[in-house]
């Protein structure tokens, strides 16, 4: 206490939806005194195994990067309080059942199947489809994306019930029923999206919650330090006078005394690919400016793979890449390289007034601003001339 110099508090609608935001704080901001539990415990999460059948387990920080749990569906949390995880999940599992058993071969059900909490995962009385189904359903709802999943109940409910299947209908409203019951004032989620701003400054507080995506998808460590982001553009008229922007944000803020910008010399014809190219490894032979911590381009998957294909071969810049595809706006990421199929990529959707969202769209404008300037101060030298 004698450490805090100001008092900020927000007032919610229920203990669970206050459990489950005070959890993706925690898990965004890395506060240092709540990494010091009482009981010397490291952080709790929500595990779902990437399994057949998956499971729903509670994992220790300390535990999550074991072998046995390598191949994970999701991983929510962390969860400062081991009863308060549990109320939740007592609230939860009626509507949305699992198992953490596995098949047993004399066909046996487990306990929970018999109190109606388990669907017969164990019991092979569930198709591992319908079972993984329900487990999106589930991650679905902790994520507090509330008002799709009923949408896509509803539809499904709407396709049974038109199949004279009208017992399973019948299961689903109930499920409905159950879930606007508990997301009402009682128990209200917030989207797991947008977290109430804990800083003063804004691009500080933009940088947080960019971190916190990063690290949901393996790409970042959980405490990684945006503290410099470089974006590119490529600027050309029918590949002349081509030229690629870099524009620096430092600790979330533009700083100009640190833009660059390059003169395409191999090339001109259009060819955005190859330009980036071109400006990505003369960055690499200029460490004295800085080594980035994250590279944003604008641009769509190709953009992203072959600027990812000249930015992995320098180890001394390795830092994850990125890029912002418009119409609408979207995070594009690269997940993971498979020898047959090259880099593989993901697309994440963002609330229009996400923090994080809105810090990549002015490191886009401003490079492409600043692209723009520089090839039309080199088409007009040319035209003097």
């Amino acid at each position: 206490m004698t450490r805090a110099k100001k008092l900020k508090w927000q007032t919610l609608k229920s203990e669970l939806q206050a459990l489950l935001i005070e959890a993706e704080l925690i898990k965004a901001h890395q506060p240092y005194y709540n990494s010091l539990l009482k009981d010397d415990k490291s952080q709790l999460y929500l595990l779902f195994t990437k399994e057949a059948f998956p499971r729903v387990l509670r994992v220790r920080k300390t535990d999550l990067n074991k072998k046995k749990y390598q191949h994970k569906l999701a991983v929510l949390g962390p969860f400062a309080s081991s009863y308060k995880l549990t109320e939740v999940l007592k609230i939860i599992r009626p509507i949305f059942p699992w198992c953490n058993k596995r098949l047993k071969k004399d066909g046996r059900a487990c306990l929970y199947h018999h109190l109606d909490l388990c669907p017969g995962a164990c019991c092979g009385k569930i198709e591992a489809a319908s079972y993984q189904a329900q487990i999106k359903q589930l991650i679905a709802f902790m994520r507090g994306k509330n008002s799709a999943l009923i949408k896509e109940l509803t539809a499904e409910m709407k396709h049974l019930a038109k199949e004279e299947q009208f017992e399973a209908a019948q299961k689903i409203k109930e499920k409905i029923a159950l879930i606007k019951e508990i997301t009402q004032d009682r128990y209200q989620l917030k989207p797991d999206l947008i977290l109430p701003s804990l800083s003063a400054n804004q691009g500080q507080e933009s940088l947080i919650q960019l971190r916190r995506i990063l690290s949901e998808e393996g790409i970042v460590d959980s405490k990684y330090e945006l503290d410099r982001i470089e974006a590119y553009d490529v600027s050309n008229t029918q590949g002349q006078q081509p030229t690629v922007s870099m524009v620096t944000f430092i600790n979330g803020q533009a700083d100009q005394s640190e833009y660059k910008f390059f003169k395409i010399r191999q090339l001109d014809t259009p060819n955005d690919f190859a330009m980036l190219q071109e400006a990505l490894v003369r960055r690499q032979k200029h460490p004295e400016w800085g080594i980035p911590k994250l590279i944003v381009i604008d641009g769509g998957k190709g953009q992203l793979r072959s600027v990812q294909q000249i930015w992995q071969q320098d180890p001394a810049f390795a830092c994850p890449v990125v890029s912002l595809v418009k119409h609408p706006d979207r995070l594009v990421i690269i997940k993971a390289k498979h020898e047959a199929s090259g880099w593989t990529t993901k697309i994440i959707n963002l609330p229009n007034n996400h923090p994080a969202l809105k810090l990549l769209i002015q490191l886009r404008d401003e490079s492409h601003r600043f692209a723009k300037k520089q090839h039309t101060r080199l088409r007009l030298k040319n035209l003097l001339q």
